[in-house]
């Protein structure tokens, strides 16, 4: 017995004939026509089982020419299939004592549905009773024949060659064949898989990508797939994707520890040892074997698409998983994601609020702390948050609580005797305390106490939370234009009507989603805020988002110009796919007629086009509200303002004389004592405001600043009337009737 190298053979013409050189068939004492005897080394046990014990015969014959290594057994496509052998596998070869049998019966499947009738069973035995005879000198176990009539295939599997001790019958004119059904006694044993337990319990928000993994598991591992892997191939790979910290290393890790046999994590070169029919492996594909660059910028498909054929071709037939993770599906070769290799793609998205919690409830796992109230209030105010970042979050909001906690002493055990209005005041104190252990307590009940006085010491609250949110952001949104506001509605005077329709646009998507549905109402897309400069288009907006909780992307339209070519249209996407990746959102482009004016051509129109394509294209925009700003609304491209766009054109004018009373009221009180009343704040406010008639916003707030440095132009620590009235003279305004009526007559042309 010696072992040979799999080599394919030159011709397919008697397929069970395996070639060697005329040394190896001497060294085997074998001569052409005898046969032999193949034995798979990496899988002998396996094959054994698999076949029954059956013996793999062979007819062995001289290779023909020169040049031919001795170490080569030239073998044919069909015996390969047959027998499992790939190429460049190690097997042996002996010379056989049993002889390739006559075989009188063979029995066949038919593969296919619907089962064959009594009446075409027997014209099929008949059939291949007349034609295969004189075609196959043999015929091996699982096999498959294809007859054709006409146009029309029909295919059958070699089931049993009527040969207790070989896979290999040689086929006669006196050979029958006899059609049986798939399970009618005596057919091929099914050895059973061990099965693979996924059920995770560390894993929160992922139910969907976990029931689709278990499904492929399952049906690598069940017994009546498995029978029929040559027939049918069940899905072996699987590609994990999502934004960076959703969870795809650790999802891959927790499958990792479901009971695998093994568990290998590939590089180029590897062999699985070991494979087997009943034992499933897992195999792990690093991600920078995945990537269409290597770390050198180059493409790195030439080096590992070749290898990663060479092992999803090694575990075909065998219960074996291949799992890998990569941002995007397009960062992988393509020719990796084709059937019977990575044919399963699974997202693992951007959790939603209820995934959130579930992913805060698992990293919380059987403690106390966060309380449930805290977990629900994070995962509803952590929007756009994916798992790395709640876990970033959930660590940081506990550090402040503890040291908070460390900054308050604690209470002596002596004092705690103390009644009345001092006991109060300690209890106050206690809740905030942390407790420090003594590490060389002198009885397990003192350490039992105290460890319990810390736990309850260490209370995060929705302060600790407020801090940590402004600390620690979405991943989605870093390295992008992301500004936090802090403006509240109550900062900016007047336009509550304009704040009400502001706030329908976003809240009832959010919060009434269901009652919209039943309307037949639509989100809006977008919302166009127009105007003279300074009336607080911008204000609105930031106040907007802090007041609904979304995160907030400012653009200014200018800074996505660029002279490179594509490097605009690249910038725009990408804060669309920030903002969708953060959802829900708003983002917001101030100055937008700087990218989206009409008569636009070249590079600028491509910035239009784009811009279109992503408010209104094929991905559709959920949960991500676009509001722009401008003061030059004649200028902007018609094709926005349609509804899918910019649904909403709201007109925020010079404020009236209510929302002028409101600003000087809001800036003068906020000094506090640093205005004197000249009658009182409410009556000297509402002179100022009539005063500042056809002053912007931006403007009344610029005269505040002037009436101080007047105060302090004359050494005064306060603002007097005569302050505020001399800079509102001096204050030239920017707001003239012609800005006015230009508005009013390009609003009246867009209703016509």
């Amino acid at each position: 017995m010696s072992s040979f190298i799999v080599r394919p053979s030159n011709t397919d013409k008697d397929p069970f004939r395996v070639k060697l050189t005329a040394v190896s068939m001497l060294s085997l004492k074998l001569k052409s026509g005898d046969t032999c005897e193949l034995q798979s080394i990496d899988f002998e046990e396996h094959d054994q089982k698999k076949k029954k014990n059956k013996k793999k015969l062979a007819i062995a014959w001289e290779a023909s020419g020169a040049g031919m290594k001795d170490t080569i057994v030239q073998t044919s496509k069909l015996l390969q299939e047959v027998y499992g052998f790939k190429l460049g596998d190690k097997i042996l070869v002996s010379r056989s004592t049993h002889a390739v049998q006559d075989s009188a019966v063979i029995s066949i499947e038919h593969l296919g549905t619907p089962s064959l009738s009594e009446e075409d069973k027997h014209f099929w035995e008949k059939y291949a009773r007349l034609s295969i005879p004189g075609v196959d000198e043999c015929l091996v176990e699982t096999q498959r024949l294809r007859f054709r009539t006409g146009i029309q295939v029909t295919e059958f599997v070699v089931r049993d060659i009527g040969d207790s001790e070989s896979l290999i019958g040689r086929v006669t004119k006196d050979t029958r064949f006899r059609i049986r059904a798939p399970n009618e006694d005596g057919s091929e044993v099914v050895e059973t898989v061990k099965q693979v337990e996924f059920q995770p319990v560390s894993l929160g928000g992922v139910h969907d990508a976990i029931r689709q993994v278990q499904d492929i598991i399952g049906r690598i591992c069940r017994p009546v797939v498995k029978r029929h892997f040559r027939l049918y191939r069940p899905v072996q790979g699987v590609l994990l994707y999502g934004s960076k910290g959703t969870g795809k290393t650790a999802f891959i890790s927790a499958l990792g520890q479901a009971g695998w046999t093994a568990v290998t994590e590939w590089k180029p070169g590897t062999q699985l040892k070991g494979t087997n029919g009943s034992e499933p492996q897992l195999v792990v594909v690093p991600t920078r074997y995945l990537s269409r660059k290597d770390s050198n910028g180059g493409s790195s498909s030439s080096v590992v698409v070749g290898e990663l054929d060479k092992l999803f071709e090694q575990v075909r037939d065998f219960p074996v998983l291949v799992v890998g993770e990569v941002r995007h599906p397009n960062d992988v070769e393509q020719a990796l994601r084709s059937e019977g290799k990575f044919a399963a793609e699974i997202e693992l998205p951007i959790p939603s609020a209820q995934q959130r919690k579930e992913i805060l409830l698992a990293l919380r796992g059987g403690d106390s702390v966060p309380d449930d109230a805290l977990v629900q209030e994070m995962a509803d105010r952590t929007h756009g948050y994916v798992g790395a970042d709640l876990y970033a979050l959930v660590r940081r909001t506990l550090e402040i609580a503890s040291d908070r906690s460390e900054s308050v002493p604690s209470v002596p055990n002596n004092i705690r005797s103390l009644g009345g209005e001092n006991q109060k005041q300690i209890n106050g104190i206690e809740d905030m305390a942390s407790l420090t252990l003594n590490e060389n307590e002198d009885t397990a009940n003192a350490s039992s106490t105290q460890t319990e006085d810390v736990q309850l010491a260490l209370r995060p609250t929705s302060t600790d939370l407020d801090e940590a949110l402004r600390q620690i952001r979405p991943s989605a949104l870093q390295e992008i234009f992301l500004e936090t506001p802090n403006v509240h509605w109550t900062d900016i005077g007047g336009n509550h009507e304009i704040k009400r329709q502001l706030r329908n646009a976003v809240e009832r998507p959010l919060k009434f989603s269901s009652r919209m549905a039943k309307l037949g109402l639509q989100p809006k897309k977008g919302v166009l805020l127009y105007g003279p400069p300074g009336c607080s288009k911008t204000l609105l907006v930031r106040a907007l988002a802090t007041e609904a909780g979304l995160n907030f992307l400012a653009v200014k339209g200018a800074e996505l110009i660029s002279m490179y070519v594509g490097e605009s249209e690249r910038a725009t996407r990408e804060v669309f796919r920030k903002a969708r990746a953060a959802s829900p959102s708003i983002i917001f482009f101030d100055e937008i007629d700087a990218i989206a004016s009409r008569g636009r051509s070249g590079s600028d129109l491509n910035v239009l086009t784009t811009l279109l394509n992503e408010m209104d294209g094929f991905e559709e925009l959920k949960n991500v509200l676009v509001v722009a700003a401008t003061n030059k609304p004649m200028n902007i491209d018609p094709a926005l303002m349609r509804p899918g766009r910019f649904d909403n054109v709201v007109y925020i004018g010079p404020p009236d004389l209510e929302a002028r009373k409101e600003i000087f009221q809001k800036r003068l009180q906020r000094i506090g004592d640093g205005y004197r009343p000249e009658i009182s704040l409410d009556e000297d406010t509402d002179e100022f405001a009539r005063a500042a008639a056809g002053f912007s916003g931006a403007e009344v707030v610029a005269i505040c600043q002037t009436a101080g440095e007047f105060a302090f132009d004359d050494d005064r620590d306060v603002i007097v009337a005569e302050d505020i009235r001399r800079a509102i003279e001096s204050t030239p305004k920017s707001i003239t009737a012609d800005m006015l009526f230009e508005f009013e007559s390009w609003n009246s042309a867009r209703m016509r």
